[in-house]
């Protein structure tokens, strides 16, 4: 329980820090326009986005119970990857908002009942960037 605690303060802690802000369905102008190319293309391009994954990827794996003490070593496999599409806002209920920290892209994605949520963290390594956190569907 104290695990869950801790990453969901540190994901609050990163996102109060934001130092950049976007809109849901397009990450817009305030981002890294490389990172814009990236994203929409992670989204649209199956064999792209498991090329951009660091497996095994730390996370949270959906409907995470806060009592289960086995989330201090969760990893997404690859053989188990759901591929990620873009978010439809009308059709989902679902908007994404970014926040920049140094590095570091966290893409917040919430239900407009405030009721769940998901956060990815992205980050620039090398020449590329790559997904390096997932937390899966989650009751706020």
């Amino acid at each position: 329980m104290r695990t869950i605690a801790v990453l969901f303060l540190f994901a609050s802690t990163l996102l109060s820090c934001k130092q950049k802000e976007a809109a849901a369905e397009a990450p817009g102008d305030t981002l890294p326009k490389e990172f814009v190319t990236f994203y929409e293309r992670f989204l649209q391009d199956s064999l792209y986005q498991m090329e951009h994954i660091n497996f095994p990827l730390e996370g949270i794996p959906d409907n995470a119970l806060k009592d289960n003490e086995t989330l201090t070593d969760f990893r997404w496999q690859a053989e188990n990857w759901i591929m990620h599409r873009p978010i439809q806002k009308d059709s989902t209920g679902f908007t994404s908002s970014f926040s920049q920290l140094g590095p570091i892209i966290i893409e917040e994605i919430l239900h407009d009942s405030g009721h769940y949520g998901m956060l990815r963290r992205f980050a620039y390594s090398g020449d590329e960037w790559r997904l390096i956190f997932y937390a899966g569907l989650y009751p706020l």
